[in-house]
């Protein structure tokens, strides 16, 4: 009997992991397999639309609803499988997981360009040696009195005061180090101990929808000791933010879990660093965490209702400093993380830090910034300085959501599509392992080529009389890759669906570059530059992104690929003051174009649609 619900328990089998859990009868799969930390892809928020959670499962279970009949009327679902998200388990069953759910818990190298060193002339964290006279009958001040007052050190600090864990810390540690420490200092407060030949350490994280980017950084060289990247579990409750936003809002227990998620990834990459790095996580004295409005409010516990619904407000927009111990960070005893500001409704801290990055708040001619994801944040900065930023919902498609054969830019996805001297359709993959799906930069090219070629006209339809189209449960579709071919027996295949969603996404993100050009008065042919920051901005090839229209299709514009501007800015906040004022301009001056009630949007949106 389980205690919480009074239900009979029941046994779940998990395999191939060999894995049993127990939970209650009448429990839906998704939710015992998330709770007990699998990585289960919900693209749709588990609305049983998008099918990313099939599983092989037998045992007693509710029988077929309503999204699984359809999908399965569509050859979508195969015998003997279920959707997750839709079934509940009404006695002791095996479930089998297909290899892709477990590939979310991979971690992998970041980008080498994004690893350069930095100089920080202002810096946050300041290492001090400490020293203090012995105590004796004649002077009895307190042990961290005695240390604040008689430190050399700290004579150009006013009222300088220790974090309550390092006062204790340092009583216990004076007496045998003979009262000669070495200290971190944050302005005025101590906030740990450190041997004194010991640099102190920061920590730099891109909280982004699908992808988590840390760097571990030693705060006196400016060098990256150590870098890793990960997939944001939070995909488990959908792989956009308005639909993890919308559960977060609708059940407390799902928002108390997206919260724990995101800290619990966070402190296992610390974790990876260090062990990298092969250091201590207490020598980490700061931490600076940028992320977009939602992932902000989730990983500091805000309140997310008022930002669920118009005008989509946030529950604080300046830069916040908490200390690290408060949001379950294992870092130095008085260790803070700092969150910069955000702009507003769903552009926060990582659109600011993205303009740092990439320098967009410098007059250097007219530049357009976008870094393309989930939700994508465009910024015009003109000569004089301005900055008009808005943001597009363009799902998670270029994340390879949504597509028939679509996967994440792992080992095996194809990146790559070219139609070689022979008229043969060619593909590389990720490590040039065999083919098992599509990834959102391939997708970009296999479209731009057919398009290229007449595969498709310009409304995005498949030509069914040009011979190598096929058909696929009665779908139009192109195979990328033959079944025999790839790594899992299965063709590889760009479906006229598929089509549709990326003409939606990229419609979504050229139509927002469209109304931010008009609102400030600006055609697309007098931009100077392009930017594309992120790492799906930075691994797409430009010129396919030109031709279907993703990007504007600027013949005297220079376009560039920035890699993780929005990483580089969080790297420069860390422990520069000088970028954190930069930070607080930035939010201050921008001026924030919000889309959704704009019908030249719309009318933008439309037209943008076409293959022009």
């Amino acid at each position: 009997m389980n205690k919480q619900t009074g239900s009979p328990a029941v046994t779940v089998l998990v395999q191939p992991m060999e894995q049993s859990l127990q939970v209650a009868q009448g429990t839906l799969l998704s939710d015992a397999l998330i709770q007990a930390g699998f990585m289960l892809t919900l693209d749709c928020g588990g609305h049983g639309v998008c099918g990313s959670c099939r599983v092989r499962i037998e045992g007693e279970l509710t029988p077929l609803d309503d999204a699984e009949q359809r999908l399965k009327a569509s050859g979508q679902l195969n015998e003997g499988e279920r959707l997750a998200c839709r079934v509940q388990v009404l006695g002791d069953c095996v479930v089998e997981l297909p290899r892709k759910l477990d590939a979310g818990a991979e971690s992998w190298l970041l980008d080498e360009r994004d690893l350069t060193s930095l100089h920080f002339e202002e810096p946050v964290i300041r290492s001090l040696d400490l020293q203090a006279r012995t105590p004796s009958l004649e002077d009895s001040r307190a042990d961290v009195t005695r240390i604040l007052e008689d430190s050399p050190s700290l004579s150009s600090c006013k009222h300088p005061y220790a974090d309550y864990t390092v006062a204790r810390a340092l009583s216990l540690n004076a007496r045998s180090m003979d009262w000669q420490l070495g200290g971190l200092m944050r302005g005025e407060e101590l906030i740990g101990l450190a041997e004194r030949d010991k640099a102190p350490l920061g920590l730099a994280v891109d909280i982004g929808s699908t992808k988590l980017a840390a760097y571990l950084i030693d705060l006196k060289e400016g060098t990256i000791l150590a870098s890793r990247g990960r997939v944001n579990p939070q995909i488990s409750y959908g792989a956009d933010v308005v639909t993890r936003l919308q559960k977060a809002i609708s059940d407390e227990p799902s928002h108390q879990r997206l919260v724990g998620m995101i800290r619990s990834a966070i402190q296992d990459l610390v974790e990876d660093l260090v062990t990298q790095a092969g250091v201590s996580s207490h020598h980490v004295a700061e931490a600076c965490f940028v992320g977009n409005t939602v992932m902000s409010h989730l990983y500091a516990d805000l309140p997310l209702k008022q930002l669920g619904a118009p005008p989509f407000v946030a529950c604080m927009d300046q830069a916040l400093d908490i200390k690290a111990r408060e949001l379950g960070l294992d870092l130095a005893p008085g260790a803070f993380v700092h969150l910069p500001p955000s702009i507003g409704g769903y552009v926060g801290a990582d659109n600011v830090a993205m303009i740092l990055g990439a320098d967009l708040d410098k007059p250097a001619g007219l530049r357009l910034g976008l870094d393309i994801g989930t939700n994508t944040e465009l910024v015009l900065s003109t000569p004089d300085g301005e900055l008009f930023i808005t943001s597009a919902p363009s799902g998670p498609t270029f994340e390879g959501a949504h597509l028939s054969s679509g996967m994440r830019a792992l080992s095996g996805a194809i990146s790559r599509v070219v139609f070689d001297e022979q008229g043969t359709l060619c593909s590389e993959t990720v490590d040039g392992s065999p083919a098992a799906g599509l990834c959102g930069s391939g997708s970009i090219d296999a479209l731009a080529q057919l398009l290229n070629q007449g595969w498709i006209n310009d409304r995005g339809h498949l030509n069914r009389d040009q011979p190598k189209v096929l058909l696929s449960n009665k779908m139009p579709a192109v195979a990328l890759v033959n079944a025999e071919n790839s790594a899992h027996g299965q063709a590889i295949l760009l479906t006229q669906k598929d089509i549709s969603q990326i003409q939606l996404a990229k419609a979504a993100i050229h139509a927002a570059a469209t109304s931010l050009l008009q609102e400030a008065g600006i055609l697309a042919e007098d931009l100077d530059e392009v930017l594309l920051a992120g790492s799906f901005g930075s691994h797409i090839d430009v010129a396919s992104a030109r031709r279907i229209g993703l990007v504007p299709d600027c013949h005297t514009a220079t376009y560039k690929q920035l890699g993780n501007a929005a990483g580089a800015g969080a790297r420069h906040l860390l422990n520069d003051h000088r970028y954190r004022r930069r930070a607080t301009e930035i939010a201050s001056k921008a001026r924030y174009l919000e889309l959704s009630n704009k019908a030249f949007f719309k009318t933008a949106f439309a037209k943008a649609l076409r293959f022009s």
